[in-house]
């Protein structure tokens, strides 16, 4: 049984960026709506093919109805995801499999080619990430210090690396990608982290995670012990502007 234990609802008040920014030696990025501004994706994918509509309205509740559960491995995971889609979408777990990765994600990396682009910046700090260089102002390699933090990113999605190249970034070889398949959990579940901060070698204290969504990006760091910068993007950013 996928396991929810140790959730804790993240904590309403802000802290300092002395104290937000002071000894880090990690920092996890989340993809979708950091990296980018994932505004109106779902249009763009049923625009792309309108008969799946329902397919990709059935998949988006699954993955809601799986935030926070742990299965403690990839196979486990999908299992249990597929399982629950094809219920939901009247198909064997092979046949919507074969759909998801077949057809959906490949046609997700096509609409983010078309409709998307990185925020400022994401091309060049993420390209520039090799094991031992970054870029400079002028475009030119540079040494990174000996404490620069290590940088990792992490999506509920999978095929991460593809969708990255779709938005035409190729991320240096110091950049860690993780998704689904490294854990078969999903945000906010605690232990990613927890992993993630292993391979850099940090401890959680020591990592920043920057996301857009306090409720899977910011409690999985706060359940993780880790610190949380809460990037306001796209319809987020409009709908507080609108706010009385």
């Amino acid at each position: 049984m996928p396991e929810k234990s140790g959730m804790r609802e993240a904590p309403a008040e802000r802290i300092s960026s002395r104290a937000l920014l002071g000894n880090i030696r990690g920092i996890i990025f989340d993809f979708d709506g950091t990296l980018f501004d994932n505004a109106r994706l779902p249009f763009h994918l049923i625009a792309a093919f309108p008969p799946d509509v329902f397919r990709i309205w059935r998949e988006r509740r699954a993955r809601k109805s799986f935030e926070g559960r742990d299965f403690a491995s990839p196979d486990a995971y999908y299992d249990a995801f597929f399982a629950a889609l094809g219920k939901a979408c009247l198909r064997s777990p092979e046949r919507i499999r074969d759909w998801y990765f077949r057809r959906y994600m490949p046609r997700m990396c096509r609409v983010l080619e078309k409709h998307y682009r990185p925020m400022p910046g994401v091309k060049e700090f993420l390209e520039g990430l090799g094991e031992s260089a970054a870029v400079s102002q002028d475009g030119t390699a540079r040494k990174l210090p000996a404490d620069f933090p290590a940088v990792a990113v992490y999506s509920d999605y999978p095929c991460l690396r593809e969708r990255l190249r779709a938005l035409d970034v190729n991320p240096g070889r110091g950049v860690r990608l993780y998704s689904p398949e490294s854990f078969g959990a999903q945000k906010p579940a605690p232990r990613p982290f927890r992993e993630i901060a292993g391979d850099m070698g940090a401890q959680p204290e020591e990592v920043l995670v920057i996301g857009d969504r306090e409720d899977t990006d910011g409690l999985g760091a706060y359940n993780a012990g880790m610190r949380f910068f809460h990037l306001i993007t796209g319809r987020r950013k409009k709908r507080r502007s609108q706010q009385p």
